[in-house]
């Protein structure tokens, strides 16, 4: 039987993981894009790996998780400069007021923060996810509307219940409306490639 073209065939997504709770999301995520066709490379940071193993996103991408900058297996090739190269578009989830913070203020101090700081020109997404007071907090309000300024795209958050059993807005947007924004992103990237 053959197989049925998917709507992100051939789409190189870096998906940029950072240290919430809500990173658990990012795995079924990973799955669904991997399942429309894209390719997906994983870079983690270090807290999102004391809340989900790289080994259940290898699982569902078949490929290699990246954590650090001096992690290898980049050939002679500097790693975040090759994962740059590489990517399509760039969606970091969730992405927590830390890494909105270095974003906003070309902070590089691990392997994501450089990434996301080397991949300025690409399409990116952010799909924030944080407890209601820090989303609220005048600095990472600044923050967002910075990554705004340089591009960023934001899906969410949303309205929900919050690690914290309040209900409230901070909750990272479900992963199939991600992949929705990912998708009329990559419409747009296939349009320009014309």
């Amino acid at each position: 039987m053959a197989q049925r073209p998917t709507h992100l065939s051939g789409l190189n997504v870096l998906l940029g993981v950072s240290g919430g709770i809500a990173a658990y999301k990012a795995v079924d995520l990973a799955s669904r894009l991997t399942t429309a066709g894209a390719v997906v490379k994983t870079v983690m940071t270090k807290n999102a790996c004391q809340l989900v193993g790289p080994a259940s996103f290898e699982a569902v991408t078949n490929s290699q998780v990246f954590i650090s900058l001096w992690q290898g297996n980049y050939g002679y090739k500097i790693g975040h400069v090759q994962l740059e190269e590489w990517a399509d578009i760039v969606v970091v989830a969730p992405a927590t007021a830390n890494i909105i913070g270095k974003v906003a203020n070309g902070i590089c101090d691990d392997l994501l923060s450089t990434v996301l700081c080397v991949c300025w020109a690409k399409p990116k997404l952010l799909a924030p996810a944080m407890n209601d007071n820090m989303w609220n907090n005048p600095a990472v309000q600044r923050n967002i509307q910075q990554a705004s300024d340089m591009g960023y795209e934001l899906i969410g958050p949303e309205k929900g219940r919050l690690a914290s059993g309040k209900i409230a807005i901070g909750r990272m947007s479900e992963p199939e409306d991600i992949l929705e924004a990912i998708k009329k992103i990559a419409s747009q990237i296939k349009r320009s490639k014309k």
